[in-house]
């Protein structure tokens, strides 16, 4: 049975955490410095299985209080599985089963907003409907986080060998299996890289007040890698025109020796190549 959702493996890798809870304190460390007393209440966007909110909720420090979440998602399988991750750590729990450009809540009584790794899914105005509705639900002062690793600058130079070497290995499997390519059809929209300036006036034209967009570089194993190359987006930007199921078991396949060929090994000699986070931290003023 097919899921409604594919981010599941990734979401669970060490690099994955490790890198969004090192974001997340940082935009917790924002919010203290800034004077920040109380959150009463989060919104999760794309939630999945709850890795992005259960590590915020992990990282908030007491004095903030346990604020109401809102898990939002257009697979109900998703927040079926999130709610029942969060468990204890939650202590009101609500769940929305809508995007995040359809959402239709009472606006104005959100402390903060997440959105982890899923903006670049949308198309241009589906993004831009989709942080005027953010916008329009946080209070006065309240903040809006998101992340995404498929952005402009998102591949350091470097490592462009790795990908052109596995969309070319997966292409060779793809014809020793007797897979045709259709030309037709246009690419997925995580296939379009938008630079930070985008991300940050998008931010900017739904009325909010960007304080930050930084950059982090996490190293990606070969379990990251096979995972990434599962997202139906992924695949359908790499390999372009060809079935998505046969491009996704195809870059999977590819990813060993391409990181055979052009990983870099860490110190204790695991092949990993190196990519580029997106991290904004915006917030509603006046």
């Amino acid at each position: 049975m097919r899921t409604e959702y594919n981010f599941e493996s990734f979401a669970e890798t060490p690099e994955y955490r490790r890198l969004n809870r090192e974001m997340i304190s940082g935009w917790i460390a924002m919010m203290k410095e800034a004077g920040e007393k109380r959150i009463e209440r989060v919104l999760d966007i794309a939630t999945g299985i709850g890795t992005m909110i259960r590590i915020f909720l992990e990282e908030l420090p007491e004095e903030l209080n346990h604020p109401q979440v809102i898990c939002l998602d257009k697979s109900q399988g998703a927040l079926d599985k999130a709610r029942g991750r969060l468990g204890s750590a939650v202590s009101s729990l609500k769940t929305v089963h809508a995007t995040a450009q359809e959402m239709n809540m009472k606006g104005g009584d959100v402390s903060l907003v997440l959105w982890g790794n899923g903006i670049h899914n949308l198309s241009k105005p589906d993004q831009r409907e989709s942080v005027k509705r953010i916008a329009d639900v946080l209070a006065s002062g309240g903040w809006f986080f998101f992340n995404t690793a498929f952005y402009e600058n998102s591949r350091p130079e470097e490592t462009l060998s790795f990908y052109r070497y596995q969309v070319k290995q997966a292409v060779k499997i793809l014809r020793e299996r007797g897979v045709d390519r259709d030309r037709g059809g246009s690419r997925a929209e995580a296939a379009k890289y938008h630079p930070r300036a985008y991300y940050r006036k998008l931010g900017e034209d739904a009325g909010l007040k960007i304080k930050d967009a930084g950059e982090m570089t996490a190293p990606l194993y070969r379990g990251a890698w096979e995972a990434i190359s599962s997202f139906r987006n992924y695949a359908s930007g790499a390999l372009h025109g060809y079935p998505i199921g046969e491009a996704q078991s195809a870059l999977r396949e590819a990813v060993a020796p391409s990181l055979e060929k052009y990983g870099q090994e860490d110190e204790e000699g695991n092949l990993y190549i190196p990519r580029r986070w997106l991290a904004v931290a915006a917030k509603k003023v006046g």
